[in-house]
């Protein structure tokens, strides 16, 4: 855990944060203006669920994308500001919520979201009413709910079927806390808010077991106060390897910003190159979300928006995206890059979710800042830019990374053309990058060598490797990505990536025949995919189903 010495020092640093303009892309609109509503992905497909609409009044509706279109359906209750969890087992668990218009009151009402049938089942209730909860999944599909508003709080738990259960009241009640895993059946609870939305500032946290603890990081720097979170997305850990780590977004008593690691239990703040920006070269900047990880970029992002948004909402405003590049954080600590977007009229505020290319989708929340105006506007926020390296020594570090790869590379080509099972019958071209119509024009020098992709990917299974480049299957058969990839679209007509997906949905088809029952977490992972969103993707282009229609088949 750092000293609290080393925790100071971080707001010390003078260097400037990089600031890099995004697009901000305009989508077709919500059928139905609302805030206060959940906003998940499930089964490839983007879900607006609940919340209120015009009025402050709650709409017991929700909205899937497809087709470039919103398709409302019918949901059992309204859930304005409920709380949602995307279960290991597809279905989507909704809770809690106000119980009348303009916000008032609480509920028990639980639901289940099948998102194959785009159905709700409303099948029961909490064991406390709630509004403004928290809730995430732990081991067996368990849930562990916490936090409520104008409201008693305390923990209960969910048993992943139809039984919610009181555990504990909590030591600090709040809404809308922080929720971490640090076992496979354990959590800390931080609060930030209270019931009444009073700022808490307090080092002690709640545990699922046990008694609570202090935390010495908060003595300095207290979680940032955010709206409605997911705090599954803010995971950076490895749950196989029993890693559970998140990000937090902190502040001290100046309101600076920091980044905070959670890592099974213990917090320290994670060093970054340059302070956390808190204002940009036109205006200060409000942070209103958790951070969001993109675990396949190895990235987190946090979003603000001016900080003047609540007192002059009718005027546009640009928003702000903070890339947090942790996985290739330097001894001077990770880069962080200030994203923005041209003003934008009509701003909303609303947790985004991440979609499955790397950007942020955004739906609805309030516009002008008023909980009676909710909007109906979609963004999508286009985050394809990599962080440029902020120091000559960052650049450095990333030419010696180079230089050593290409060494080992070049060793491991050495052993592997003396040592390789598979057989170099058939001389390839000399590797001309500028040549590579050459395997083309050469139909059975084209054909032996796609017979040797093939063997290779079959025999060493390399498409579960969710990082696999066309380079590497050149390094591997002592050719050229050029060739590989000429070859690969002129025998099987299609790129190198949806050659690899091909064999991954092989193996998921597999996996899912052997297992009905595997986690399907478990099933695109081991299949070689980085995410689900594109594992969900990729199998219904190619199958014309979702893996939970396939299976049933």
């Amino acid at each position: 855990m750092l000293s609290l010495t080393t925790a100071t020092a971080q707001s010390d640093k003078k260097t400037l944060c990089p600031e890099v303009k995004i697009e901000a892309e305009r989508l077709s609109d919500l059928t139905i203006p609302r805030a206060g509503h959940e906003l998940f992905c499930v089964n490839g497909e983007y879900v607006v669920a609940g919340g209120h609409t015009h009025g402050f009044v709650p709409t017991p509706t929700a909205e899937y994308y497809k087709d470039g279109k919103w398709q409302v359906i019918q949901m059992v209750y309204s859930h304005d500001f409920g709380t949602s969890v995307v279960l290991t087992s597809g279905n989507v668990l909704l809770a809690g919520g106000c119980e009348q218009n303009i916000g008032v009151g609480q509920t028990f009402t639980a639901e289940l979201y099948d998102p194959v049938s785009h159905t709700f089942n409303g099948f029961g209730s909490m064991d406390q009413k709630r509004t403004l909860a928290s809730a995430l999944e732990i081991d067996s599909g368990k849930v562990v709910i916490a936090g409520n508003w104008y409201h008693q709080d305390g923990i209960e738990l969910f048993d992943g079927k139809r039984t919610f259960s009181y555990v504990k009241d909590m030591t600090i009640q709040g809404s809308n806390p922080y929720i971490f895993r640090i076992a496979e059946d354990d959590v800390l609870i931080i609060n930030n808010w209270g019931i009444k939305g009073d700022t808490i500032l307090t080092q002690t946290v709640d545990r699922l077991k046990g008694d609570s603890i202090l935390i010495p990081l908060f003595e300095t720097w207290h979680p940032k106060i955010v709206g409605q979170h997911r705090d599954a997305e803010s995971f950076i850990g490895d749950e196989a390897k029993s890693l559970f780590a998140y990000l937090l977004p902190v502040e001290d008593s100046t309101r600076q910003m920091a980044i905070a690691k959670v890592e099974n239990g213990t917090f320290s703040l994670l060093p970054t190159v340059c302070p956390v920006p808190m204002r940009s070269q036109w205006e200060e900047i409000e942070y209103t979300t958790h951070i969001i990880v993109d675990q396949q970029a190895g990235r987190g992002y946090l979003m603000g928006i001016s900080n003047d948004f609540r007192n002059a909402p009718e005027k546009p405003y640009r928003y702000y995206i903070l890339c947090i590049d942790y996985a290739h954080a330097t001894e001077e600590g990770a880069p962080l890059t200030l994203y923005y977007t041209d003003p934008i009229d009509g701003a909303i505020a609303n947790a985004p979710v991440l979609t499955g290319d790397g950007n942020l989708l955004m739906t609805g929340g309030f516009y002008n800042g008023s909980n009676f105006d909710p909007s109906a506007a979609v963004y999508l926020l286009h985050l394809g830019q990599r962080p440029e390296p902020t120091k000559g020594s960052n650049r450095l570090w990333l030419v010696s990374l180079i230089l050593a790869v290409l060494v080992v590379a070049a060793i491991f080509l050495y052993y592997w053309k003396k040592r390789s099972p598979i057989p170099l019958g058939t001389d390839l071209p000399e590797a001309n990058e500028s040549e590579p119509e050459v395997i083309v024009n050469d139909p059975e020098g084209a054909k032996a060598l796609m017979d040797r992709i093939c063997q290779l990917l079959e025999e060493q299974k390399l498409y579960q490797n969710s990082e696999l480049k066309v380079t590497d299957i050149a390094a591997a058969l002592g050719s050229n990505r050029r060739f590989i990839s000429d070859c690969i679209n002129s025998q099987r007509g299609c790129s190198f990536t949806q050659f690899i997906n091909g064999y991954r949905i092989d193996h998921a088809k597999r996996i899912l025949r052997q297992d009905p029952n595997k986690k399907i977490a478990d099933v695109y992972m081991e299949a070689g995919f980085a995410n689900e969103q594109s594992f969900f993707r990729t199998f219904k282009a190619i199958t014309g189903m979702t893996p939970s229609e396939w299976k049933a088949q």
